[in-house]
């Protein structure tokens, strides 16, 4: 049997995720039409609704039809979850993995540049948001492209291309039918895996913005010492300010805190917004990061001036040499995190 093949869209905004549905479920070149269906919940509620939704479509399409399913997430979903979670019960079901087609992702275009280039710093939630339905798609269709100048364009164009590398990326008017997507073998779910330009970046090394020719540049960070809170938040907020050392577009990794030696941090900016999160990974963990793994991406970065503020932030051999206890007892002015046992 040849089951049915998914898209999934998302969007900030429903409204924009259902246009974009509707376009995908018409009737394509070759006669066949998608089926739609919406979703929400959990991820694993999702995912189940629409593996029972394929199963419906298999038996009433028969063994050898072409057919497809384009699923509407709601807004703040996590579509690497939901594409994660199908490919597995594909991949036990059915023995291969191909049944994601693609994971659509769609945005305003003026909305994005607002919280990018306006200094805005309290839209964390539509921050986090849109940074990761970017990274974790592969189409972005943007929409309301006209109230941006042709610079402003090309940087938010450059920027999601450093974010989503192997998305590809069109104006919302140019999708008119699934004929204008890109050709897939049904196995986008390996992209949303490990294809984030953040991730790319920090597990193989690549430079993805050496062959690039635009205006922006993009640096890593990888030091094994921890940070010291005090010295950390200064470098936040003098060395990290929009214009100091250029403006950071996005920065995405991972950081050990030395005051909160148990746990791994997530570090994640977008705009003026930055968000320093404990991840589910006690410092303990084998497979936990070691020390600091950021990646940056801006506009006119100093790349130089970076690392010498975020060195400059680390321990001291002699405050290394003074242990976690000691550590625990430092000033630290970030939001107190759970403790480890909270999570789960």
């Amino acid at each position: 049997m040849r089951p049915a093949v998914i898209t999934l869209v998302s969007a900030l905004h429903r409204v924009d995720a259902d246009r974009v549905a509707s376009l995908l479920a018409r009737r394509g070149a070759r006669g066949n039409t998608d089926h739609r269906m919406h979703v929400s919940g959990s991820p694993f509620t999702a995912a189940r609704a629409i593996a029972a939704r394929t199963e419906q479509l298999d038996r009433a399409c028969g063994p050898e039809a072409e057919h497809g399913l384009v699923v509407t997430l709601p807004p703040g979903a996590d579509t690497r979850a939901v594409g994660m979670l199908l490919t597995n019960a594909a991949r036990a079901e059915h023995g291969h993995d191909r049944v994601l087609r693609h994971a659509v992702t769609v945005l305003r275009a003026d909305d994005v540049a607002h919280l990018l280039w306006s200094d805005v710093d309290d839209a964390f939630v539509a921050a986090e948001r849109i940074a990761a339905l970017a990274e974790y798609a592969t189409v972005i269709a943007l929409d309301r492209l006209g109230p941006l100048s042709g610079r402003r364009r090309r940087a938010l164009v450059a920027l999601l291309h450093r974010m989503a590398p192997f998305a590809s990326i069109m104006a919302l008017d140019h999708l008119r039918g699934p004929e204008d997507l890109p050709a897939s073998n049904g196995s986008a779910a390996r992209l949303l895996a490990t294809g984030a330009g953040w991730m790319v970046a920090l597990s193989d090394g690549a430079d993805l913005g050496r062959d690039i020719d635009d205006d922006l540049a993009t640096m890593r960070y990888r030091e094994p010492l921890p940070f010291h809170p005090g010295r950390l938040a200064t470098v936040i907020a003098e060395d990290l300010a929009a214009g100091v050392n250029g403006r950071v577009l996005r920065s995405r990794g991972f950081f050990r805190l030395a005051s909160r030696p148990d746990h791994v941090g997530s570090w994640s900016s977008f705009g003026a917004m930055l968000a320093l999160d404990p991840t589910a990974n006690p410092s303990w963990d084998e497979d936990a990061p070691i020390g600091q793994a950021l990646w940056f991406v801006g506009e006119r970065l100093d790349v130089r001036g970076i690392e010498r503020a975020l060195d400059s932030a680390l321990l001291t051999p002699a405050e290394l040499l003074a242990g976690p206890e000691a550590w625990r007892t430092w000033a630290d002015p970030f939001p107190a995190w759970p403790a480890l046992h909270d999570h789960g």
